[in-house]
């Protein structure tokens, strides 16, 4: 055994490990690396400068492909307590958070396994998801985030970490509240340790010392975390455990044989990969417009701008319209979309005609993303030595409402609404709209110009826009080139649940032969997919379709929605401006006669500076942003709605009418008396039932039956946590608690039975 050497190799769903292990059991060297899908080729490349003359043998964990010629394949779990065993003399549970996957193995008082629990089907809590949040907020990768996390003092804000649709509407109300990007960061390594923790933690008590493994074991801030949430501290471990726990099991079944007798050496790289046929099956056709005609986004001019504070790093797309004429005047409306990964702006003439859109991305900075807007909208005017008076202002988006109130909007619109608006005056007899944004995707019917359903994604970020561009950044596809590589592509199929599920298909993909392109074009059919299964309602799609957003120009995605549903799709040179604009025609239809409260276009050279406060005036302590502009304070976040300078809570009902005491009145009865051997059914109020309390008690009364509801449970969430034992969203753990509060002697006594039905429904259309 003596010059014995083994490698251990470990292939993650998005990441390479490898180890090289002596007979002696000393790890003499590590390497790390992100495959892309590439898999065989990462090997290669990590295994540069090893001498494979001198291996014996090659161990892998049961997670690393086919493609590998392994001596001995060992369970993940398996290895990562075999190299547990072999660097920790005492430990009581092995933490293990990767790319796609994390779960806790415990063990009992003499060492031995005693259980393994794991997270569902769902990335929340990985490195993976974190890694998404770092992209999004143009950090450049996770190792940025943690370095900015670490500089935090002071509080953060409540990010979900169940789904990366969640993290992303939390980081939007984070900046609207003038949270920093120090603060952001490292309130997304609180929500990941927090999910993480309940989801392995909650309800059980788990023995140290607690070893803590995988490529998240890295943030020093998610370990700070995790060890302040449980109580318990942590070892942290930088060795790759899946591989080199794979090469000490195989070092201890060669334990007494000679290797080198009956075992040939490696010699090259190739004779570590198996040769097989490659089995690529196609399920989609290429990638072609045949139905539809697509715009060629025309303009008379069109330039980047970096006007405005230079610490900004994100250029201004300007596109201009009209053939500008040297000391003209224009008066034109100001219509501004504040997304969370994209702002922009369109100046509308008063005639209706679009002179300019500016687009640019948000950054985590809304209000600096406006002032950027309106430095080069100034720019532009200046150049051309133009009068630009603007007559009014408004905003949507998801940043509408502080930016709003920043720059003293005369109009803040939801985004349902303005893509509408600038639907209907784009192609009037329109009745679908499909939008898909950077944070989410919409699904709205019209019928003769008037909104007749609109629904939003609201559980799953596979959708949206902000997606492609991860996955085009981690092939290495610059967003530009996306639709040229992927038009007449054929593809396979991918999965359309998850960002990180997804990821990982393609990285399959890619390891069975298919190219980059084709998995870029997979990704395509999976976002149109999920779509129209999660977000719109399929037999409501009418004829006259407008695909929004600026995802449209992508007109490969637009080809996958033509091939899926078999009807033309309509894009507009403005389907990136649409919320803008539509917001702009609003101002337009009202017709102004007061003069415009917008602070102005120099307000660019102003600085903005936010801070917060907690309101004590309620029970809600609402955290309040808050800015000083022009002698003036601006507020947002009070959910009464007063204004900041009184100090009077204002009521709920602002008519006077309260249409829930309303209803709660309407469906009062006396129950009827009933006998005591009766038995009492529970009801808890919560998800479905709870707007039907009224009838079910109402239903049951008349059967001559006692009930009782939950509506007294204060903290249903918290105690759903200890008694689910299962990862669930918010509602449904809430469920669980209500349900705990109806068993409890103490809050429900004589509850006999929980009445818990199963609602069926059948979408209409």
């Amino acid at each position: 055994m003596s010059g014995t050497r083994i490698l251990g190799i470990d292939v993650g769903s998005v990441s390479i490990s490898v180890v090289e292990v002596t007979a002696e059991k000393e790890i003499i060297r590590t390497a790390y690396a992100f495959h892309r899908g590439k898999i065989a080729e990462s090997i290669e490349s990590l295994l540069d400068g090893t001498r494979l003359s001198e291996i014996s043998a090659v161990a892998a964990t049961t997670s690393t492909p086919a493609i590998l010629r392994a001596d001995c394949r060992t369970d993940n779990r398996v290895a990562a307590i075999a190299a547990c065993r072999h660097f920790h003399e005492k430990f009581g549970a092995i933490l293990i958070v990767g790319a796609e996957k994390f779960g806790l193995i415990q063990f009992d008082g003499d060492g031995n396994y005693a259980n393994f629990k794991a997270n569902t089907s769902c990335a929340a809590g990985t490195g993976s998801f974190l890694d998404q949040q770092a992209q999004r907020l143009n950090l450049g990768g996770i190792q940025t985030l943690c370095k900015l996390a670490t500089q935090n003092t002071v509080a953060v804000p409540k990010i979900a970490s169940r789904c990366a649709v969640f993290a992303k509407t939390d980081l939007v109300h984070a900046q609207q509240e003038g949270y920093n990007l120090a603060q952001i960061c490292d309130g997304l390594c609180y929500g990941l340790a927090r999910n993480i923790v309940d989801t392995l933690f909650s309800g059980q008590k788990v023995r140290g010392p607690l070893v803590f493994a995988g490529g998240v074991a890295k943030n020093r801030v998610v370990v700070r975390h995790i060890e302040k949430l449980t109580g318990i501290e942590m070892a942290v471990e930088k060795i790759p455990y899946g591989a080199a726990g794979a090469a000490l099991c195989l070092l201890d079944d060669m334990h007494g044989r000679d290797r080198c007798q009956t075992e040939t050496f490696y010699h090259y790289v190739k004779d570590i990969f198996t040769r097989r046929q490659s089995r690529k099956s196609y399920c989609y056709e290429p990638l072609k417009l045949k139905l539809s005609s697509y715009p060629e986004f025309e303009c008379t001019e069109r330039y980047e701008s970096s006007a405005g504070d230079p610490t900004f790093r994100h250029p201004i797309e300007v596109e201009i319209y009209i053939e500008t004429i040297s000391a003209s005047r224009w008066d034109a409306y100001l219509g501004f979309d504040i997304g969370s990964t994209s702002t922009k702006a369109v100046l509308l003439g008063q005639d209706r005609t679009v002179l300019a859109g500016f687009y640019t991305r948000t950054s985590g900075r809304p209000v600096m993303a406006i002032q950027k807007l309106l430095a080069a909208i100034s720019e532009w005017a200046d150049t051309k030595s133009i009068t630009l008076k603007i007559i009014g202002a408004g905003a949507t988006g998801s940043g509408r409402k502080f930016v709003g109130k920043i720059i003293a909007a005369d109009l803040v619109v939801d985004e349902i609404t303005a893509h509408a608006r600038a639907a209907v005056w784009l192609n009037p007899n329109v009745d679908t709209i499909v939008e898909i944004g950077g944070q989410d995707s919409k699904f709205t019917t019209l019928k003769n110009g008037t909104v007749t359903l609109s629904i939003m994604n609201t559980v799953c970020a596979a959708g949206t826009g902000s997606f492609i561009e991860e996955q085009a950044e981690k092939l290495g596809c610059p967003l530009a080139d996306y639709t040229a590589r992927t038009e007449n592509q054929r593809s396979p199929m991918a999965s359309d649940r998850c960002t990180v599920f997804m990821e990982r298909d393609i990285n399959h993909c890619i390891a069975d032969g298919f190219c980059v392109d084709e998995a870029l074009a997979s990704t395509l059919h999976a976002i149109c997919e999920n779509y129209l299964t999660k977000v719109a309602i399929e037999n409501n799609i009418g004829d006259k379709i407008l695909f929004q957003g600026a995802t449209a120009k992508n007109q490969a995605l637009v080809a996958a929605f033509e091939q899926r549903l078999q009807k033309p799709i309509h894009v507009s040179k403005y389907c990136h401006l649409t919320g803008a604009l539509g917001t702009a025609l609003m101002l337009a239809g009202q017709k102004l006669t007061d003069p415009t409260k917008f602070r102005g276009l120099g307000f660019y050279e102003q600085p903005v500076v936010t801070r917060s406060e907690i309101c004590p005036l309620c029970g809600n302590h609402c955290k309040i942003t808050l800015a000083d502009l022009d002698g003036q304070t601006v507020a947002y976040g009070l959910l009464c709605g007063r204004d900041y300078a009184a100090k009077k809570r204002r009521k709920h009902s602002y008519s006077g009418f309260d249409l829930l005491k309303q209803r709660s009145k309407i469906f009062t009865f006396t129950p009827q008396a009933h006998n005591r051997s009766e038995p009492t059914i529970g009801i808890p109020a919560a998800l479905h039932l709870y707007e039907d309390l009224y009838f079910w008690r109402y239903f049951f009364n008349r059967l001559g039956l006692r009930t009782k509801t939950s509506e007294g449970c204060r903290d249903a969430i918290k105690a759903g946590k200890y008694i689910a034992e299962a990862e669930f969203c918010a509602p449904l753990t809430a469920l669980h608690g209500h349900v705990q509060y109806l068993l409890g002697a103490q809050q429900a006594p004589g509850v006999d039975y929980i009445f818990l039905p199963n609602y069926f429904e059948r979408k209409s259309g």
